[in-house]
């Protein structure tokens, strides 16, 4: 082996490493962030481009060119749910997404993301908006009560101030109270005693989730990998349930990321000591040749 080759492998494992600190320390920083998904790291090594071809025995000899680091985000891990006091706080237990738009007055199907941060509270006009400043999207319920899907297309912005279908605005009063049911209906009590339902919450499944690419502030969007948006009602068929006034915290284990952090950070020294020892080994040769 050369002493580029030495200097090679040095290198790739502070580049490796310094991913593995990267994500454990996004981890951390994210370790009370609601909807959040842990970042995991994996290495794998990287073999000599003249190695025997796979499925070929590989000898004695075969000696690797380093390592590679692979980060992805474990989107179908499900956090622990959490009560909270604010009732258009919802999470989801099982399988699906909240549909989101960055923009409360937008209704193309590009503009859809996705998300597990359920952490919704009224804005100013009454669309429901979380922390990361996304707005929930839902079916409106019309006469007769029902709300159906007719797509991401069809959903618009949840909005608690909306009048009810076939409801009198004068003979209802002020809206005393808003809650979210294990079906996604976001029911509205008013003083005058009438309670009405608003909109259905719909969940968006994937072929397959883990495929989501992220997008920014714990939203995602779909990609050739996760396949295409599939809508359907909480409890119905494969997706889970809407839990009203809780959230779905964290998948973080802080526990188990100091502990990840310890030893990527002594593998990362470690890889540091290879290069200085190439170093070493360069000055010797040349003090010796000269």
């Amino acid at each position: 082996m050369s002493f580029s080759a030495l200097f090679s492998i040095g290198l790739s494992g502070l580049t490796a490493f310094a991913n593995g600190l990267e994500a454990v320390s996004s981890n951390i920083a994210n370790s009370q962030t609601n909807g959040y998904k842990r970042v995991r790291t994996q290495f794998v090594d990287l073999i000599p481009s003249d190695a025997p071809s796979l499925g070929a025995a590989v000898g004695t000899g075969v000696i690797g060119t380093g390592v590679a680091s692979i980060s992805r985000q474990m989107i179908g891990e499900q956090g622990a749910v959490t009560r909270t006091d604010t009732p258009t706080n919802i999470a989801v237990a099982g399988d699906g997404f909240f549909v989101v738009t960055q923009d409360p007055a937008a209704t193309g199907q590009s503009t859809k993301l996705f998300t597990r941060a359920g952490d919704f509270t009224p804005d100013a006009l009454g669309n429901l908006r979380n922390a990361g400043g996304y707005y929930l999207q839902g079916a409106a319920v019309g006469g007769g009560g029902r709300a159906g899907f007719g797509g991401l297309q069809s959903l618009e912005t949840v909005n608690i101030n909306r009048t009810p279908a076939g409801a009198d605005p004068a003979t209802l009063g002020a809206l005393a109270s808003i809650a979210v049911d294990q079906d996604g209906v976001v029911r509205a009590t008013y003083a005058s005693g009438q309670s009405f339902d608003l909109f259905r919450i719909p969940l968006a499944l994937f072929v397959n989730p883990e495929g989501l690419a992220e997008a920014e502030r714990t939203a995602f969007r779909n990609t050739a990998l996760s396949g295409d948006a599939r809508i359907a009602g909480a409890r119905t068929g494969s997706a889970g349930s809407i839990e009203g006034a809780a959230l779905e915290i964290s998948t973080v284990d802080i526990g188990q990321e100091f502990s990840t952090l310890i030893s990527t950070q002594r593998a990362y020294s470690t890889a540091s000591r290879v290069i200085s020892t190439a170093d070493e080994l360069w000055r010797t040769l040349v003090q010796t040749a000269a």
